[in-house]
């Protein structure tokens, strides 16, 4: 009897994906900008609705006739017309003046201007294209922004306008004349703790308002802190921010990896505290993170209570308890924390200032602030601490600034390329990288015309005595 001839196992024809990940990319980013902007107008137009009805219904309480209602209806279309003309002009760097160079990075510059039209000083954040693209930045830019554009918070710094072009994206924001605490502590060298109480406080209070918008912001450190003309601080750079729901990635390692290829050449220093300026002239430390950031499993937003309490022992200690000349052993240092960290007896710190950092610079699961922002500021070490005012108190520090441009508290960089790019006559085509990437603040603030008739006619009502 033959054998049974052998089952032929069809071999499963794999179906190769015709399209690139950037184009599936493309595609998504382009998806979620339509869902986004559909949304937006879908509220609007049921919000518009209703304004129309309650307007009508004020009209009427007023005894107003046809005329004077069609008055008052013509009225509004003018002013909604008028607003959809703003809305509709196209800013671009041709509209601000620059003044001087603040801040260089891997990406691009940050520039004091001027806008034109207004006389408003800004500082305009350039960001290149293509080496956002080629180093996988285009999220973290795009997290900035949305970031920005979606807040208004007295503790973040506000963003006034995003734009791009064919070759660079823009970020305006207010121009903070004082600096950064970076800046502050390289000429205090070392703070008193009520100084650092001060300073600290704000902190808290800054990152507070950050987790209550449910985001993490991942990269607090004195650079990032600013200082505004009253000398008190707002945060910026959210480019490493997330929202709550955080799960392990790679992302700041990945940061810090590339920023390390752009580190400055360093001279070899004795002691760190003589060095303060030469130390941070360098790229990317992470000096401030929190060590379950590099031990990739898995964080919450007490990270960022972390870095509060490294900053606090650079204020008061001179130097942070994890330097190293290069940032691997920085980061083998925070790894290994318990064997390193050691608050010297030379610093002669209160016994409040050493217990909050010891709470704060510590295991995840004990960490102050882990049932919220409530937990740092009971703490002793803030005694007399008025958290509601403290924005309006009187700051340790005034920045002396001789007018509205000084840019003194910076340090100076040089002109190395036109701040206005060529002009081209070929409309340029959108860029799906950053689509909905522009944002006017102006626009988002205008009060559209039928509201702003409401509120007319309800003072009408109430010196009429029909409210």
């Amino acid at each position: 009897m033959a054998s049974p001839r052998p089952q032929t196992v069809q071999k499963k024809k794999e179906t190769k994906d015709p399209y690139s990940a950037n184009t599936r990319d493309k595609a998504q980013a382009a998806k979620d900008y339509i869902e986004r902007k559909y949304s937006k107008l879908k509220k609007n137009e049921q919000a518009r609705n209703e304004d129309w009805d309650e307007l009508k219904k004020t009209m009427e309480d007023l005894n107003l006739s046809s005329n004077e209602q069609e008055m008052i209806k013509k009225k509004i279309m003018h002013r909604e017309a008028e607003l959809m003309r703003k809305r509709r002009q196209k800013v671009t760097v041709f509209d601000f003046e620059p003044i001087k160079i603040i801040g260089k990075g891997a990406f691009g510059e940050v520039r004091v201007v001027r806008h034109k039209a207004s006389g408003e000083v800004y500082a305009m954040k350039k960001l290149n294209k293509t080496e956002m693209l080629y180093k996988n930045q285009v999220q973290h830019v795009k997290a900035e922004r949305n970031v920005l554009a979606t807040v208004e918070n007295p503790w973040i710094v506000e963003l006034k306008y995003s734009f791009q072009d064919e070759k660079n994206l823009y970020l305006v924001m207010e121009y903070l004349a004082g600096g950064d605490l970076m800046t502050l502590l390289i000429r205090k060298n070392i703070l008193s703790e009520a100084e650092a109480k001060f300073y600290i406080a704000e902190c808290i209070l800054a990152i507070e308002s950050i987790h209550n918008m449910n985001y993490i912001h991942r990269d607090i450190k004195p650079d990032n802190i600013l200082i505004d003309n009253k000398g008190h601080i707002k945060i910026s750079d959210f480019g490493l921010s997330k929202m709550a729901e955080i799960t392990p990635n790679n992302e700041v390692l990945d940061k810090l990896e590339e920023d390390a290829r752009h580190r400055q050449k360093i001279e070899q220093r004795s002691e760190f505290r003589r060095n303060r300026k030469l130390a941070y002239s360098t790229v990317g430390t992470p000096d401030y993170i929190a060590p379950e950031v590099f031990s990739r499993t898995g964080y919450s937003e007490i990270v960022d209570w972390w870095s509060i309490g490294v900053i606090l022992y650079e204020m008061l200690v001179g130097y942070p308890p994890f330097y190293a000349e290069k940032p691997a052993d920085i980061c083998h240092k925070i790894l290994s924390w318990q064997k390193y960290f050691v608050i010297p007896k030379d610093a002669r710190l209160s016994p409040q200032a050493t217990d909050l950092i010891r709470r704060l610079v510590c295991e995840a699961p004990i960490r102050l602030g882990g049932g919220g922002a409530i937990e740092i500021k009971s703490h002793p070490f803030f005694n007399g601490i008025d958290w509601k005012n403290l924005r309006n108190i009187v700051a340790p520090f005034m920045p002396q600034l001789s007018s509205d441009v000084d840019t003194s508290n910076f340090d100076q960089f040089e002109e190395t390329e036109p701040f206005y790019p060529p002009q081209s006559k070929k409309r340029s085509r959108k860029d799906p990288h950053f689509v909905g990437y522009t944002f006017k603040r102006d626009d988002e603030l205008q009060r559209n015309g039928i509201v702003t008739a409401m509120e007319e006619l309800e003072e009408v009502k109430t010196i009429l005595g029909k409210s």
